[in-house]
């Protein structure tokens, strides 16, 4: 205690050198709940060897992109086996995609205002900006001359052409025509969307369906007719015939399994045709190479045939929906299972065999897809995608681009999961043996079930639920860390993100009796005493470590704090005095080392330093505190607070 006449206490205060940061975290924002899906609105879609999908109205791919079919403003001639964002600048800046369909080495689009975008291999205008140039990122198709204030409604993607269907019920193309693909009664190519001819057998028709193929085009219309042009070789423009048309020709109907049936939905594969109709019946015309009109024979049919039912998984159940690939067609049925037929030689079937099938097969529903209800199916050239009621990606077949998605380029004969993205973002704060790790969620997650956080080397690590920060234990302080992090997913894990660097660090801490005293002094001496010992400890255990201890004061006062009852800083002195005891390495060096160098505390005062340390390190003082007291000071128990900090 202090006494100016009576006792005056002086209390000191501790405070903390280093103050630990924690990285921002992000909240994890729920996965969306699929797109309204229906025939009308594709969101998973398999082109010739890539993949894309849409979630949250933003676009992902995976597999080939040697021709810039990804659209993530970049060609690669090595496979892309985890999805990828679209490029969302330039054209598709500010969009929302609703659906999306792949050809061979392209991609298009339509967003949620009807308009089109593609990108891709491009050399025959089928990308439809006005050009042959290839485009890594998405591009507008033309909205001039044909398509001039059009809503467009649905899209498709033949090999290298597309069409689409606009509110009013007509359709468009644009792409390769050289074999009347494009339905405008000539075999040119166009860069730009061109009407499909309107008179004649769509005379008055308003079209609800477009199915895109090989080298041709189906459409149906409001009555559940069905239409088609471009090449014929195999009947698969279902007229009866094997002569190709420019233009649209009736479907036949006398005669045939769909006369009197209102058909729902129309796909186009590879030089055949199916078609559903209202009761959940499939059928299918053209080539029958490999069983892919479903009707248990590899003969070709110049008009509908009944997918077989009798004997078959799909006796009995009411399909919903269809696709037709390369040279197989799946469909799903009311339960949310999927049904495939036709070639089969890189498990584009899905069930554990590569055996063809000239009638249905059930893909396998064990493993990924157990207790799975498929929502939408797509069927690429030589393998398969599919969606569930949860928005998760599965996809199975031929893999030798990564369109499977699963981090592989190995076939696979039943589905796999579409493997999540990696996180973002990922940061690191040190800590005494420990690393907090924080990330941004990626924006594609696929079956996600939490993440795992690890540290190499020693593959130290933790994992979450879902959280988006863990803290990993059981590093040793100095040495440094690469830390990387992965999602998890119901079977594997994305790809590592990228990785950031941490060196745990223990800490810096400074240590201050709660108290002292000074001895009692008159007005107008000087009165002085030992403040206690103060400690620094330095657990950062790293090498070329430095830290300065300073010391602070508040005034002495004492009553109201007037004048006469206030010692100033100024009058309050301050040295540290050597070393009482010290650990570790490095220059110790006292702030203030004997009488003769001590400083009022008018302003902040450097205490104590260390320079040059290793490893643990630790310092001890015990300081002496002076008081001036003023001539003019009136009786009464004066106190301040003295503040140690370190950093």
């Amino acid at each position: 205690m202090t006494h100016i006449r009576r006792a005056v206490a002086l209390s000191t205060m501790v405070a903390l050198s280093t103050v630990l940061g924690w990285a921002g975290l992000t909240t994890l924002m729920p996965v969306p709940s699929a797109l309204a899906v229906s025939a009308h609105a594709t969101t998973i879609a398999s082109g010739y060897s890539h993949t894309c999908t849409i979630h949250s109205g933003k676009a992902y791919c995976w597999g080939s992109n040697a021709n810039g079919e990804l659209g993530n403003n970049t060609t690669s001639v090595s496979p892309t086996t985890t999805p990828v964002a679209v490029y969302t600048g330039g054209a598709l800046a500010g969009k929302t995609l609703t659906q999306i369909v792949a050809g061979q080495s392209f991609t298009c689009a339509l967003d949620s205002v009807g308009k089109a975008y593609c990108w891709g291999w491009n050399p025959y205008g089928q990308l439809g900006d006005s050009s042959f140039t290839q485009r890594t990122a998405p591009v507008a198709v033309t909205t001039a001359g044909a398509l001039s204030g059009k809503t467009l409604t649905q899209i498709g993607a033949g090999n290298s052409f597309a069409c689409a269907l606009d509110s009013l019920g007509k359709a468009y193309c644009w792409g390769y025509d050289g074999e009347g693909e494009l339905g405008d009664n000539s075999t040119t190519n166009k860069n730009a969307p061109v009407a499909v001819i309107a008179n004649g057998a769509l005379n008055g028709k308003t079209l609800t369906q477009i199915g895109t193929g090989y080298e041709h085009t189906c459409v149906l219309d409001s009555l559940g007719k069905a239409y088609c042009w471009g090449y014929n070789s195999f009947g698969q423009l279902g007229n009866n015939s094997t002569t190709q048309s420019a233009v649209p020709v009736v479907v036949a109907t006398i005669g045939t399994p769909i006369s009197t049936k209102t058909l729902t939905e129309i796909r186009a594969g590879n030089w055949f045709t199916c078609t559903l109709d209202s009761l959940g019946k499939a059928y299918c015309w053209g080539s029958g190479a490999n069983g892919r009109l479903g009707n248990n024979s590899t003969a070709q049919s110049l008009i509908a045939v009944t997918v077989t039912t009798t004997g078959t998984p799909i006796s009995g159940k009411t399909l919903t929906q269809l696709t037709a690939g390369g040279s197989h067609a799946c469909a799903l049925d009311s339960a949310g299972l999927a049904y495939c037929w036709g070639f089969n030689s890189t498990g584009q079937l899905g069930n554990n065999s590569t055996t063809q099938a000239l009638t249905a097969v059930t893909v396998n529903a064990s493993g990924v897809l157990s207790g799975k209800t498929l929502t939408q199916i797509s069927g690429g050239n030589d393998y398969t995608c599919a969606l569930d009621s949860a928005n998760t990606v599965y996809c199975w077949g031929a893999n030798a681009s990564g369109q499977l998605g699963d981090r592989t380029t190995t076939q696979h004969l039943v589905a796999v999961l579409v493997t999540s993205q990696p996180p973002t973002g990922v940061a690191a704060t040190p800590g005494d043996t420990t690393a907090a790790i924080s990330w941004t969620a990626p924006e594609f997650l696929n079956s996600s079930t939490g993440y795992t956080a690890t540290a190499s080397p020693g593959g130290a690590f933790c994992t979450t639920g879902g959280a988006l920060n863990c803290t990993i234990t059981g590093l040793t302080d100095g040495t440094t860390y690469t830390i990387t992090v992965v999602t998890l997913m119901t079977v594997g894990t994305s790809d590592p993100s990228a990785s950031t660097t941490v060196v745990p660090t223990g800490f810096l801490t400074i240590t201050v009796p709660a108290s002292a005293s000074l001895p009692s002094a008159a007005a107008g001496t000087t009165t002085s005493a030992f403040l206690g010992t103060i400690t620094v400890t330095d657990n950062r255990a790293v090498a070329g470590l430095t830290w300065t201890a300073t010391v602070s004061t508040t005034t002495f006062t004492t009553g109201g704090a007037t004048t006469a009852e206030t010692i100033s800083k100024t009058s309050i002195t301050y040295w540290s005095g050597t070393a009482t005891s010290t650990t570790g390495t490095g220059t110790f060096t006292p702030g203030q080392a004997t009488a003769g160098n001590k400083q009022d505390l008018s302003v902040s005062r450097t205490a104590f330093t260390l320079t040059g340390g290793n490893n643990v390190n630790t310092a001890a003082w015990n300081p002496t505190l002076g008081v001036n007291v003023p001539a003019q000071a009136i009786a009464g128990t004066y106190t301040a607070t003295v503040t140690h900090s370190v950093t």
